[in-house]
């Protein structure tokens, strides 16, 4: 009798734990950046497709200082590091001091920034009359939500010295987009610009790691 009294509380302390193990849960801590990693895609590629207009080939060879005093935008240190990437792309030397360079360029902004478009086609939210506290759920026909990126650049460069101009770009503007699409509240379609540079760089380091990985030797065990 004691025996079988012991072995019943054996038993249901273990289905008890194991009744607790099973009914536990586990919470998954996150954390975002203060800005969305598309916002900043959509500001730098929008930034990067303006420059791209703007012709460098001029000061090839020549020693160039990037005056930083009549740019004030949002990543303006992105706009200065795409831009000096650009000028030694084409053979150009970097000053670090406007006395040390033989011309002087200068980048203004006349817009970097991003905006937002969301429509809604279906039934919004209904609260029922208080006290009840249910409330009729969204219906969502249609969803689009359309992000750009807009860049409206200007550089010119001059000679140190004389202040003779040698390159006038005008007014460069540009933009990146992001768009998402949803139907019946199901999915998540994904177009722009942002989206296509983003599968490009996928496919782009996919393809490098096959062949980094179909150019490496084989393991001893597996060469033989």
């Amino acid at each position: 009798m004691y025996r079988n009294s012991v072995n019943s509380v054996s038993r249901a302390w273990l289905a008890g734990c194991l009744l607790l193990a099973a009914s536990g849960c586990a919470t998954i801590k996150q954390s975002d950046t203060a800005r969305t990693g598309v916002e900043q895609l959509l500001i730098s590629s929008a930034v990067d497709r303006a420059l791209d207009q703007i012709d460098l080939s001029p000061l090839r060879g020549s020693k160039v200082f990037v005056d930083p005093q009549y740019l004030d935008c949002v990543d303006k240190n992105y706009v200065f590091i795409s831009l000096n990437q650009r000028l030694l792309a084409t053979g150009a030397t970097l000053a670090a001091k406007a006395e040390e360079g033989d011309i002087v360029l200068q980048v203004g902004s006349g817009g970097v920034g991003t905006d937002r478009h969301d429509l809604f086609v279906g039934i919004t939210e209904i609260p029922l009359p208080p006290p009840s506290p249910i409330a009729i759920p969204q219906f969502s026909l249609f969803d689009r939500s359309r992000a750009n990126g807009t860049a409206k650049l200007c550089v010119i460069a001059f000679n140190a010295k004389t202040r003779a101009p040698i390159i006038n770009s005008g007014v460069v503007l540009a933009r990146s987009d992001y768009k998402t699409w949803k139907l019946f509240g199901a999915g998540s379609y994904e177009t722009g610009s942002v989206p296509q540079d983003l599968a490009t760089a996928n496919r782009a380091y996919d393809a490098k790691l096959m062949a980094s990985q179909s150019a490496a030797p084989l393991p001893p065990a597996f060469s033989r």
